[in-house]
């Protein structure tokens, strides 16, 4: 009946003015949302948030938020609303008040983006759009000129000294349910099952498996990521079998983790796991890492060059990190002490006004 309906209304109204009158219903919905989650605050007497933060949609970026609600915590700061579908990264984090899941219908950062400016204009608040290397036209992202999540923080309006590294707060059962990953290895062979998969990330998944092949009869290696990633021999499969706070566990309790720029290295160093990361010269260490990890880095001419999947020379970058590089940083990393790590700091200045 309502497909039919639907049909009808396209033959008789003319598209020019249907497209018109599905703008304005959609306008129409958004405003009822907007009200809806704003009265909660009226009907249970909450005070309403005075800050409003949206990033977007990938669990990495999102992790990333937990150090922009720290340093404006420790300004002082409070009433904070994190809008973000990944809930279960901040459970226990005392920097922001509440974190509100996407509204399920808007698939577009555009739309979620207005609905925002509208809750906090109903509020009489603040909205700020979290990002740190907006596009820069056909795959590619404005290369930051400093560390991603000072740039976050500067959007956010922070000055002075900022710590660069994400939080996660572990319970003491979470990670005594880990304990048995003590003194191994998580390694992820592909990035390319996350929200936004970026090709010039890429190592070798072949690769990745001759180091594990390599270090075998010394460590024992436990292969996260997604279902689809190449799975590596002679590591225990947790692909796709983990949520994010489980694999935050055992990251906690592991050895060290091996892998490429991503969710799975920012949550590292979330719980204090050190790394040994595959960089290329996509981005640059300083631009997105931790001096705590080893941080396998191409400095070639071309890097760091911020594109998301096309190069013009076949990614010499990665290709230049040979199995034996990546080798012999795990058994240098093994040789120092796992803790504690080394903490970033960064300096925002203030901006000046004209």
């Amino acid at each position: 009946m309502l497909n039919a309906a639907k049909a009808w209304l396209k033959r008789v109204i003319p598209a020019p003015l249907l497209q018109a009158m599905r703008r304005r219903w959609e306008s129409f919905r958004d405003w009822i949302d907007t009200i809806a989650f704003g009265c909660r605050f009226i009907v249970t007497r909450q005070p309403q948030p005075r800050l409003l933060l949206y990033f977007g949609f990938a669990p990495g970026d999102d992790l990333l938020c937990s150090a922009v609600l720290r340093e404006l915590h420790k300004r002082g700061i409070d009433r904070i609303l994190l809008v973000s579908d990944h809930r279960e990264l901040f459970v226990g984090n005392g920097d922001v008040a509440e974190v509100r899941p996407l509204w399920g219908r808007y698939s577009r950062d555009a739309s979620t983006v207005a609905i925002c400016r509208r809750l906090a204009r109903l509020w009489g608040g603040q909205f700020i759009r979290l990002e740190y290397a907006p596009s820069a036209g056909e795959d590619r992202s404005r290369p930051p000129a400093r560390h991603i999540i000072a740039e976050m923080c500067a959007r956010a309006g922070i000055t002075g000294p900022v710590t660069i590294r994400p939080v996660l707060n572990l319970t003491d059962a979470e990670k005594a349910s880990a304990a048995w990953a003590a003194g191994r290895i998580v390694i992820q062979s592909s990035g390319m099952d996350a929200v936004h998969p970026i090709r010039n990330k890429q190592w070798h998944a072949e690769r990745f498996q001759a180091v594990v092949d390599a270090l075998r009869g010394e460590v024992e290696f436990v292969q996260f990521g997604g279902r689809a990633d190449p799975e590596l021999r002679y590591a225990t499969d947790l692909r796709g079998r983990t949520s994010a706070r489980q694999a935050a566990a055992i990251l906690h309790n592991a050895r060290l983790y091996v892998g490429t720029v991503g969710f799975l290295m920012h949550l590292a160093r979330a719980v204090d796991c050190p790394g040994v990361i595959v960089y290329g010269g996509r981005e640059a260490p300083w631009q997105s890492g931790y001096t705590c990890n080893l941080n396998l880095y191409t400095g070639i001419s071309c890097a760091p060059c911020w594109r998301w999947n096309t190069c013009d020379y076949e990614r010499r970058c990665m290709q230049q990190i040979a199995v034996a590089d990546v080798v012999a940083a795990i058994r240098e990393m093994l040789q120092r002490a796992r803790n504690p790590l080394a903490v970033d700091e960064a300096e925002i200045p203030p901006v000046r006004l004209l």
